[in-house]
């Protein structure tokens, strides 16, 4: 008997948790967003600097949403940078590194964008695009892959 394609696919909701081991992240609610091309995380706090031929990057991320109390800090290699426009019209140039990312069972190494815009309610925007052969994404559900934090955001 085949299995279907869509039987092995991770289901997961328009709200999730993520961890970036790499960067000690052990949780980071990420809001899916079906019309982003590419996966953003907000940072503050951020610096570059070469070491050796490679260019890395230092930065401050707060995990948990409404909550500034909470800092983590990480240093990767930058990848790239993007031209990223926004919704209120500004246009940036920003940072990319590619690391592990972990929601539920999955891993799989993704690009993220790194944006120093941290007004935003989540921050991490997930773009289906990066994880799109490994998921199937509810939008009508949240927290598929477990809940973490009691009392977060929905």
């Amino acid at each position: 008997m085949k299995k279907n394609k869509n039987s092995l696919l991770l289901d997961i909701g328009w709200c999730e948790w993520v961890s970036f081991p790499a960067l000690k992240i052990p949780a980071i609610e990420a809001q899916v967003v079906t019309d982003y091309r590419q996966s953003i995380l907000n940072i503050f706090d951020f610096s570059t600097f070469k070491e050796g031929e490679d260019l890395l990057i230092s930065f401050g991320v707060h995990p948990i949403q409404d909550n500034s109390d909470i800092e983590v800090y990480s240093i990767t290699p930058v990848k790239t940078r993007r031209l990223v426009s926004f919704a209120d019209g500004e246009r940036e140039w920003c940072y990319v590194i590619e690391t592990e990312m972990r929601i539920g069972s999955m891993k799989k190494n993704i690009d993220l964008t790194l944006v120093n815009r941290e007004e935003s309610t989540f921050r991490l925007h997930l773009a289906p695009q990066t994880i799109k052969s490994l998921v199937k994404i509810n939008p009508q559900k949240s927290y598929l892959t477990g809940e973490i934090l009691n009392g977060c955001a929905v």
